[in-house]
């Protein structure tokens, strides 16, 4: 399942996307990596500066796919005490050759719910 929406606030846009999701017959031959590739490469291209995302921390099999591809902790993450069931991690996007990284979104993000 995927939806998206674009939002404005503060007159910085980003992108949510919700529910992206492999199925577990399809995990393991490399469709985690790519769709977050499309998303990466969605966020610089618009020049977002991270894609964001939130992960159960019911699937610690997850959490560690997502650090093996450059994802850590964002700031945006409730602390531990408040919540035990999802985190949000982040990467940021690539400076892309001859852009002016002040003239990217400065709270610019796609945001995706990943399970």
């Amino acid at each position: 399942m995927y939806q998206s929406d674009l939002i404005q606030v503060n007159a910085s846009a980003f992108r949510v996307s919700y529910e992206v999701q492999i199925e577990e017959g399809g995990r393991r031959r490399g469709l985690g990596q790519r769709v977050l590739c499309v998303l990466e490469r969605l966020a610089q291209a618009t020049r977002m500066r991270c894609v964001r995302l939130t992960a159960l921390t019911h699937n610690p099999s997850a959490a560690a796919f997502f650090r093996a591809c450059g994802y850590s902790i964002d700031d945006t993450s409730p602390p531990k005490e408040e919540t035990n069931h999802y985190e949000i991690l982040s990467k940021a996007t690539e400076h892309v050759e001859g852009e002016d990284p002040e003239e990217q979104s400065r709270d610019g993000a796609i945001q995706t719910d990943i399970h």
